[in-house]
């Protein structure tokens, strides 16, 4: 929670604690998320755990394994039915295990598309592509070779190899990453996904690999088209943009699928139920509906609750801002990653030995 996610993140709890008396809540900031999954279960092994901290749902089914969390059901008679209803359904599903309430949704993103407006409409391009084959061949049209010695001045889509869109398009697709224990993502489905990437870079030459942030900041002087981000990363890119920009959902396969992102929030044994409920209370607050619309605002990360969209703040944003609506409401079709303990290092093994 760094930049302007960990700012809006400190004046939450800052406002938190200023209205709530009791003990105060405490931030402690990591540089990423592998830090801070080194620092849980260092503390966790030296029985020193945090009352609360955020969790990616393999290293949920980890801690629940070894018995070093305490299931959010234990205490989710401390949220008001009304605002649980009011949830979207999938961070229902994301944090439960067998109907139970185990971890709590906390900062949740979907993927979307930034691109640049000024060269669709230049280009007679009137809306963002809503299939992979749309996509295809929009970006053949907005990859630019002025002076044709086979550089192109303007690519049409530039991205890193990721899993991410690979999970996405391959769940469009039918297919999926994990069954059970076993890895199934050598799928016809999956082979399609990825041979649609390849083409794109080497058969249609209308992308290119970035490492990095490269793709971003070509994107930002107008040498690339379209990339692929999630929608968090607004809040970092709007500074940099000389454009109208343009935010949309992602295309469509077989089906609307996207694949979620973000961690739960998870509550640690060795603590007092007074800690624990102080805890619960803070979350509680945080989903107010005025506290989840300035969170969203802030930070480009979804509300937790539809309620937050009625929002005057989020209203005003919403409409500031064509299409970032289409793209928060790919929350309704969304799936999430695999939960067994195993996926957060085969995730990065299938990035680096496989997607590479």
């Amino acid at each position: 929670m760094g930049g302007p996610l960990g700012d809006a993140l400190e004046h939450i709890i800052e406002r938190f604690n200023e209205s709530s008396p009791g003990e105060p809540i405490l931030s402690v900031r990591m540089g990423n998320y592998g830090t801070l999954s080194q620092k849980i279960m260092g503390a966790v092994a030296a029985n020193t755990p945090p009352v609360m901290a955020q969790v990616y749902e393999s290293w949920t089914a980890e801690l629940l394994e070894a018995d070093r969390i305490v299931p959010f059901g234990n205490f989710i008679d401390l949220i008001p039915d009304t605002v649980l209803s009011d949830l979207f359904p999938v961070f229902v599903r994301d944090n439960q295990w067998d109907g139970e309430w185990i971890t709590f949704p906390f900062n949740k993103s979907v993927p979307v598309f930034y691109y640049n407006r000024d060269l669709f409409e230049a280009h007679g391009i009137d809306h963002f592509p809503r299939t992979w084959e749309e996509f295809r061949e929009v970006a053949k049209r907005l990859t630019i070779d002025e002076d044709g010695d086979g550089n192109p001045e303007i690519w049409g889509f530039a991205f890193n190899v990721d899993v991410w869109i690979f999970a996405t398009i391959l769940y469009q697709k039918g297919g999926r990453l994990i069954e059970g224990n076993r890895a199934v993502f050598d799928s016809p489905e999956g082979i399609a996904a990825l041979q649609y990437l390849v083409d794109l870079v080497h058969k249609d030459r209308c992308a290119y690999i970035a490492t990095g942030y490269r793709h971003q900041d070509d994107f930002a002087v107008g040498k690339v088209a379209m990339v692929w981000g999630t929608i968090v990363s607004y809040a970092f890119m709007k500074p940099k943009i000389t454009f109208r920009l343009g935010v949309a959902p992602v295309p469509h396969d077989r089906d609307s699928v996207v694949i979620m992102a973000g961690t739960n929030v998870a509550l640690f044994q060795g603590h007092s139920r007074e800690k624990l409920e102080r805890a619960v209370e803070f979350l509680r607050y945080f989903l107010r509906p005025e506290v989840q619309a300035e969170w969203s605002v802030r930070t480009g990360y979804l509300p937790l609750r539809r309620k937050a969209l009625e929002q005057p703040a989020m209203k005003a944003f919403l409409a500031e801002v064509p299409g970032f609506e289409a793209a928060i409401r790919q929350i309704e079709y969304a799936d999430f990653e695999p939960r067994d303990p195993v996926w957060f290092t085969g995730r990065r093994i299938l990035n680096t030995e496989g997607l590479e």
